[in-house]
């Protein structure tokens, strides 16, 4: 299993405004945009922007990787002892799977491209 890191994602509770600066002050190109959701072509790592609450329990940011199969990676790291998998979340053909790391950092395995 190769894990890479396909994006960072920062939520935010004021998504119009950071929207408008990384798009329009920082220049990132805007690939993908939906309800409460925007998705920013930063070179080697795409830039999520996830409208919610700071204190939500996922905190302000998560590390995403791409996992072709979500599944097989999920019992890949379980197998290696990362013992904070969560379920895996299925949204038609998206497929999520978030964790934490010893320090409490989300991460998450998402097949999104």
């Amino acid at each position: 299993m190769d894990l890479a890191i396909r994006r960072v994602i920062l939520f935010t509770p004021n998504f119009e405004p950071m929207l408008a600066f990384y798009r329009d002050r920082l220049g990132l190109a805007l690939r993908e945009q939906s309800d409460g959701w925007a998705d920013f072509d930063a070179g080697g790592c795409r830039l999520a922007l996830h409208e919610a609450r700071i204190d939500s329990a996922e905190g302000p940011h998560k590390i995403a990787f791409y996992a072709e199969d979500v599944a097989a990676a999920r019992e890949a790291l379980v197998a290696k002892g990362v013992t904070t998998m969560g379920k895996i979340h299925i949204f038609g053909d998206l497929q999520l799977c978030d964790g934490q790391d010893p320090d409490g950092n989300w991460f998450q395995l998402s097949n999104r491209p």
